[in-house]
């Protein structure tokens, strides 16, 4: 089954996916079991494999769509913003708040990804881990158009890529959506630290005032 195929899934399968995503996140995937989840879905153990033919093929569905879910933001966001005439802050927080507000719709994936892949056989994990690895390489690729432009100073961009990305994703174990901070001046902040740095403005070094 090709990727557009696990997008057209039947309804009902669509609310197994949904409920194996919750079981997963709360029990952990090896603790979790078919029936528990034909349970919670309301279907017989038998007519869950009308739609899948193991858990195993559950759990890579979960992963694939998430997985595609953040490539596709990710994606949209560059190509709108790579031949913009807007200052880099507008085009980063843009990129970024695009890929941040997907990334946190599925932010039980991220426990799911960090705990269960290794469940998965090679070729499946594989297919999983391949979409992280384009996921990286379309961001690397837009900031290093930034530095070739002049509009970045050269810098590491594998250091700038990963720590960008880590910013995001350590949202999964602090970011409470009902304390004061919205997804956007998350964003706005972590760009503003990215482009502006934290030394305050005309503040002196230790080495000039020694």
């Amino acid at each position: 089954m090709d990727t557009k195929e696990y997008d057209d899934l039947h309804e009902t399968a669509q609310i197994i996916l949904r409920e194996a995503h919750e079981l997963f996140y709360e029990k952990g995937y090896e603790k979790a079991s078919m029936r528990e989840i034909a349970e919670r879905v309301g279907i017989s153990k038998a007519a869950m494999y009308h739609h899948f033919t193991n858990k195993e093929e559950i759990l890579f569905t979960i992963c694939l769509q998430a997985g595609n879910l953040v490539y596709d933001s990710l994606q949209q966001a560059i190509r709108r913003n790579e031949d913009l005439h807007v200052p880099v802050r507008e085009q980063l927080t843009d990129i970024l708040l695009e890929y941040t507000s997907s990334y946190l719709k599925n932010k039980n994936f991220n426990k799911i990804l960090l705990h269960d892949i290794e469940s998965l056989p090679e070729d499946k994990k594989r297919v999983i881990l391949d979409i992280e690895k384009a996921n990286v390489t379309q961001l690397r690729t837009f900031l290093h158009n930034l530095i070739i432009q002049g509009r970045l100073r050269d810098c590491n961009l594998t250091v700038l890529t990963f720590s960008l990305f880590s910013a995001v994703h350590w949202l999964y174990f602090w970011y409470r959506p009902e304390k004061e901070l919205s997804v956007k001046e998350i964003v706005e902040n972590i760009v503003d630290i990215y482009t502006n740095g934290i030394k305050a403005e005309g503040a002196v070094s230790y080495e000039t005032r020694h």
